[in-house]
C-alpha cells in the first residue's frame, strides 16, 4: 500500500475523536475527524497540512483552503465565509421521477430522437468553454434536446458529477458568463449540485470550503428559477452533522444526491454512505427520496431503507454505443456483442437497453422491498 492509501485509510473514521479537535477554532463548524488512533493523530492540520508534515515543497504552491496558506483570506472572500447560515432556505419543485434514469452523453451513432420519459446530462458535457466563455450547447429547451437526441417532451435531470477540472472550470466562468440563468433556459426538471472534492488527505477547511462552494451555487441556481438538489458529500461524522443541520432548516429539500463512482464504490464504503442518508432521514421525520449516482449495486440497501429512490448511470448507453445488448438471463455476464453493418445507426439497441435494463433494476426494488436491515454501522 501506497504512503497515500495508507494515510487515507488512516484517516477514515473509526468511532474516536482526534485528540485536538476540540480545541481547534474550526471545531464546531467542522466536527473533526476520527482517525484511526496512534499517539501521532493530534488533528487534521497536523496530519495532513504540508507545512506541517515536512512537504516543504508543497507549502509555496498549496492551493488548498487552510489557515497555513498565506492565500487563505483571499479564498475565504472568495466563498463569503465558511458560514452558510445566511444563506436563503433551498426549495424544490416536487416532480416525478423513475426508479431508473439513463445518463445520455450525446447524439452520435443515433438517427432517431429518443422517446424517454426522464434522461440525465452531465453538466459539463452541457457547458462547454468557448474560447473565454463558458456556454450552454444550446440557447433554450428544444435546442438541448436536439444537441442530445432527446425527444421533445423528454424531461432532464442535470448530474453536476464531475472532475475536478471540470468542477473548477465552472466555479471560474459560472458569474462571469451566468451560467444559472443559461440553465433556467433549458427546460431542466432537477440540477444536481457540483460535487467539489472532499478528500481525506487535507485539513478539514478545505472540504468546509468546498462544501460551501457548493451550496453558493445551489443558491445562485435557486435564484436563477431553478430547482436544485444539494450533493451530499461527506467523509467524517461531523460532515454528516452538517447536512443533518441543514435539512433541518430546509424542510422543503427532498431530493439529495448521493454519487457512488469514486470513494463510495466499495461495497463497505457504499453500505455506509447509504446508512448515513438513511439516518438523516429519520432524524428528520420526513423522507427523502435519494437520487443515487452510479450506485445501482446498492439497488437493494437502497430499496429498505427509503420509500423511494432514482438510480442515475450510464451503463445501458455506452453498452449500446459498443454494441453490446443487455441479456438478464445472462446473470453475471448479460451484456453481449450485438454487431452492426458499418455506418448503422444503435437506436434500437439503445431502446432495447435501457427498457431491459430498467425493468432490471425495478425488479431488484420491488423484490427486496419487505426485508429488514440489523442496525446500520456508520463510522
Amino acid at each position: 500500500m501506497s504512503k497515500l492509501a495508507r494515510l487515507r485509510e488512516e484517516l477514515r473514521p473509526h468511532g474516536i475523536l482526534a485528540r485536538d479537535c476540540p480545541g481547534c477554532v474550526w471545531f464546531d463548524r467542522c466536527g473533526g475527524i476520527e482517525p484511526e488512533h496512534t499517539l501521532f493523530n493530534t488533528d487534521c492540520f497536523a496530519m495532513t497540512c504540508c507545512k506541517f508534515t515536512g512537504d516543504t515543497a508543497l507549502v509555496e504552491k498549496c492551493g488548498l483552503a487552510c489557515p497555513y496558506n498565506p492565500r487563505f483570506p483571499e479564498l475565504l472572500q472568495d466563498i463569503g465565509g465558511m458560514d452558510t447560515e445566511y444563506l436563503p432556505p433551498l426549495v424544490q419543485v416536487q416532480v416525478q421521477l423513475p426508479r431508473y434514469i439513463p445518463l445520455i452523453h450525446h447524439a452520435y451513432s443515433r438517427r432517431e430522437p429518443l422517446d424517454w420519459p426522464v434522461v440525465a446530462l452531465d453538466t459539463y458535457e452541457v457547458f462547454r468553454l468557448k474560447g473565454d466563455r463558458f456556454l450552454a450547447v444550446a440557447e433554450d429547451a428544444a435546442g438541448l434536446r436536439r444537441a442530445f437526441g432527446l425527444s421533445p417532451t423528454t424531461a432532464v435531470v442535470l448530474r453536476g458529477i464531475g472532475s475536478d477540472c471540470c468542477l473548477e472550470r465552472y466555479w471560474e466562468y459560472r458569474r462571469q458568463d451566468a451560467a444559472a440563468q443559461q440553465m433556467a433556459r433549458l427546460g431542466l426538471s432537477l440540477v444536481v449540485g457540483p460535487n467539489f472534492s472532499h478528500f481525506l488527505d487535507v485539513p478539514g477547511t478545505e472540504r468546509m470550503s468546498n462544501r460551501k462552494r457548493q451550496l453558493v451555487c445551489l443558491d445562485e441556481m435557486l435564484q436563477a428559477g431553478l430547482s436544485p438538489v444539494p450533493h451530499l458529500n461527506a467523509v467524517q461524522p461531523g460532515e454528516w452533522h452538517f447536512w443533518r443541520e441543514f435539512l433541518k432548516v430546509n424542510p422543503a429539500v427532498c431530493f439529495v444526491a448521493v454519487e457512488f463512482e469514486t470513494g463510495n464504490k466499495s461495497a463497505l464504503q457504499g453500505r455506509k454512505v447509504i446508512d448515513h442518508v438513511a439516518n438523516l432521514q429519520e432524524a428528520m421525520g420526513r423522507q427523502l427520496q435519494p437520487i443515487v449516482i452510479g450506485g445501482t449495486q446498492f439497488v437493494e440497501r437502497v430499496a429498505v431503507r427509503f420509500e423511494q429512490a432514482s438510480f442515475i448511470d450510464s451503463t445501458p448507453f455506452v453498452k449500446a454505443v459498443h454494441r453490446q445488448v443487455f441479456d438478464v438471463s445472462a446473470r453475471r455476464r448479460p451484456w453481449r456483442a450485438s454487431p452492426t453493418m458499418p455506418g448503422e445507426a444503435v437506436d434500437s439497441i439503445l431502446a432495447d437497453n435501457l427498457r431491459e435494463y430498467a425493468a432490471w433494476i425495478e425488479k431488484r426494488w420491488t423484490g427486496s422491498k419487505g426485508h429488514v436491515l440489523g442496525p446500520p454501522r456508520v463510522h
